[in-house]
């Protein structure tokens, strides 16, 4: 049946799951956000931006500090990631603001 996920063993890796669309045989992609899921993911990221400009951390600096890859902290600062409530937890503590403060509207 066209566009029902296949559960299949990998063959590279037996203990392994693997999903695939029989359709086309490709893994299922995911559905993009709406638009102001977006807007408010990059309303978070300039909140903790702002944040992190007011102690005069770089990206580069903040990342290491957290001990955050910093390719992904510069993604989540400009919207462009979803980042794990653990990884925010880590950014709020280590730039000393509330979580809620973060994510508040």
């Amino acid at each position: 049946m066209p566009g029902i996920p296949v559960i299949t063993q990998c063959r590279f890796c037996p203990t392994a799951i693997r999903s695939r669309c029989a359709e086309r045989g490709q893994v299922p992609r995911s559905v993009p956000p709406p638009p102001h899921v977006i807007a408010r993911r990059k309303r978070v990221g300039d909140t903790i931006r702002a944040a992190r400009l007011k102690r005069n951390w770089t990206q580069e600096a903040f990342a290491l500090h957290a001990g955050i890859d910093r390719a992904s902290y510069i993604r989540i600062e400009q919207g462009q990631a979803s980042p794990l409530l653990d990884t925010l937890i880590i950014i709020s503590e280590a730039l000393g603001v509330p979580l809620a403060d973060l994510v508040r509207e």
